[in-house]
């Protein structure tokens, strides 16, 4: 047996949207003779998931992402290329093998109906699925503990709240026991608590279920607690795959220096020592505090620099040091400033 979910080979998407001018003839002109125009949605893309991982499929909005997404379950066919699932089922085909062996949520739409409660649509699901009675009853039990959502099971779906949809939905998608969940931006919306109590569960659903698990994401809390693995898009093409620890190292691997000086002297000190230091960058501070100095530094020389500053202030003039990673939101930032088409696995 093989122990891949899913292999994406050279695939590729490329829509075809029309041209038309403003106004009236305008509109006329496009009605007799439109100029049809190619828009690449996605350029020759190609990675492997195995079973059991939580993938990260990152990138900022128009980056190809959820059309990544939809080739993979088979939600619209790609242009070029080719998508297998667990190395026997082309996923453009939609087999209905393949289709009974994955889940998908997506954030923006539902599934559940909203004028029925969710317990109407779970036992859809389980005549569609020939989910024996027993089996149900168990997995969900199951959902409903991670949850705590049970006395919500005969409320109308439309009288939930959002956070409470969004659980009643991730039920709806594993309750057949799919082997493979799509995930597009499950979070959105939500407030912390929600969120939290979310990613909990899809944690748990990898981790007890053995769920593959493929998320869209913005929400850098999401990636950071559930993703081992992102896979980086932008402009269609795939510029980064492999581990989250990795991406920050690979980019620029910096430490951020906050320093909280007692005097204008100590300020002016170190000041004059950033600027003319070529290995340093100093950065503008948040902080209301106009003795607040903040650089950064490449993790190579975050040692030196420690000692540096040591020797130049002594203890009384430093009444704070902190030195921090850079956010996953600044090193994304970065990665699509810098490297907006480029590859950078090293």
């Amino acid at each position: 047996m093989t122990d891949i979910a899913i292999e994406v080979r050279n695939l590729e998407k490329t829509y075809l949207t029309f041209k038309k001018d403003a106004g009236f003839s305008g509109a006329l002109r496009s009605f007799f003779k439109r100029e049809t125009i190619p828009v690449r949605a996605v350029k020759p893309t190609s990675f492997v998931i195995k079973k059991g991982e939580f993938v990260g499929l990152l990138g900022p909005n128009g980056a190809g992402k959820t059309t990544m997404l939809k080739m993979m379950t088979g939600l619209i066919p790609p242009s070029k290329g080719q998508c297998l699932a667990f190395d026997q089922f082309d996923t453009s085909t939609r087999p209905k093998k393949y289709l009974r062996r994955i889940g998908m949520v997506m954030g923006q739409r539902n599934q559940l109906h909203p004028d029925l409660p969710a317990i109407d649509s779970f036992k859809l699901s389980q005549a569609i699925y020939d989910i024996s009675e027993d089996r149900f009853k168990h997995r969900l039990q199951t959902c409903l503990s991670l949850f705590e959502i049970k006395e919500k099971l005969n409320i109308p779906v439309r009288k939930l709240s959002l956070g409470e949809r969004m659980k009643m939905e991730l039920i709806l998608a594993i309750l057949h026991e799919p082997e493979l969940l799509f995930l597009d931006e499950p979070t959105i919306g939500l407030d912390f608590n929600a969120a939290r109590q979310i990613r909990e569960f899809l944690a748990e659903a990898n981790q007890k279920f053995g769920i593959t698990t493929i998320l869209t994401s913005h929400y850098t809390k999401d990636i950071e607690e559930l993703c081992r693995r992102v896979i980086l898009v932008n402009h269609g093409t795939t510029i980064y795959d492999g581990p989250l620890h990795g991406l920050d190292e690979r980019i620029q691997g910096e430490r951020l220096f906050t320093l909280s000086l007692a005097s204008d002297l100590q300020y002016k000190t170190i000041h004059e020592w950033v600027s003319s230091n070529p290995d340093l960058n100093q950065m503008e501070s948040e902080s209301p505090d106009p003795l607040t100095l903040t650089f950064s530094a490449t993790v190579r020389h975050a040692p030196e620099i420690t000692r540096k500053i040591v020797e130049l202030i002594p203890s009384s003039g430093l009444r704070d040091m902190i030195i921090s990673e850079r956010s996953l939101e600044d090193v994304f930032s970065e990665i699509y400033r810098r490297n907006p088409d480029a590859p950078i696995n090293s």
